[in-house]
């Protein structure tokens, strides 16, 4: 999920391709002015070269000189807007990356910092907080095989251990099958907890690894509506990603998916 910061720097960049674009209309575009009357389910089309000259009729096999000519003005207001808010976005990140709380913990002493009582803790600072609270997981049968995630924990599956390597390797905080309680004093085990440092939100990944097995589909979905009763929705604090016998995990998808949706930068 983006930040409100990452949000305005994407928007900067496609405001700049648009203006990129724009420009190399116009230096291709036509001059003159267009005018365009759309009477009774008629359009009529006049166009002049200069202030001086007339104003002559434009035949349909003419339209389009008059199509360049509209999207010449509209580049012109285009450019004209869309600089302006580049400018100005561009001045708020300035002034908002200069002005974040959070940082003022990492410009003090480190001796200044031990007798610092109530701070807000920095981002870094939280995630490695949160990351360090124990908890009790779920526990490995004897017949369940141990298969060891690159940070050193037992996950239940292959695919599992494909997601904890990546979320590890991307440097995402999360927490492996971590007892969550419900309404009703219900716990669940999400295979994945992960926290979104920016916001101190929890949002959870599931996967489905088995999505093939028709008893598998409705204990799932059973899960989901047990989720959902409880303000956790898909595709807002819930994801999951799914497999079946003949269709694996998609491992290309997977990275795309993990940075889109869960990186903040």
């Amino acid at each position: 999920m983006r930040t409100m910061e990452t949000v305005l720097r994407q928007e900067v960049k496609q405001l700049k391709e648009l203006i990129r674009q724009a420009e190399k209309r116009l230096k291709k575009s036509p001059e003159g002015q267009l005018r365009a009357a759309h009477k009774k389910g008629i359009l009529n089309c006049y166009y002049k070269k200069d202030n001086k000259a007339k104003w002559n009729y434009l035949k349909k096999s003419e339209y389009a000189l008059a199509e360049e000519v509209v999207q010449r003005d509209y580049d012109l207001q285009l450019l004209k807007l869309a600089n302006k808010k580049v400018l100005a976005t561009e001045r708020f990140l300035q002034e908002y990356k200069m002005s974040d709380v959070k940082g003022i913990y990492h410009k003090l002493s480190y001796g200044r910092k031990r007798l610092l009582k109530e701070y807000i803790i920095p981002d870094d600072v939280y995630a490695k907080q949160w990351l360090a609270h124990e908890y009790e997981g779920k526990t490995f049968t004897a017949d369940e095989g141990e298969i060891m995630t690159e940070r050193g924990e037992c996950v239940r599956s292959k695919s599992e251990k494909i997601i904890a390597d990546k979320l590890y390797s991307l440097g995402i905080p999360y927490r492996y099958e971590c007892p969550l309680i419900l309404d009703g004093d219900i716990t669940i085990y999400p295979d994945f907890t992960i926290l979104r440092p920016s916001t101190r939100e929890e949002i959870y990944l599931e996967h489905l690894g088995m999505m093939g097995d028709a008893m598998y589909v409705e204990k799932t979905m059973y899960k989901l509506a047990t989720y959902e009763k409880n303000g956790i929705y898909l595709g807002v604090n819930l994801f999951v990603t799914f497999e079946t016998a003949k269709r694996p995990l998609n491992t290309r998808a997977l990275d795309d998916f993990l940075r889109r949706v869960f990186c903040e930068e």
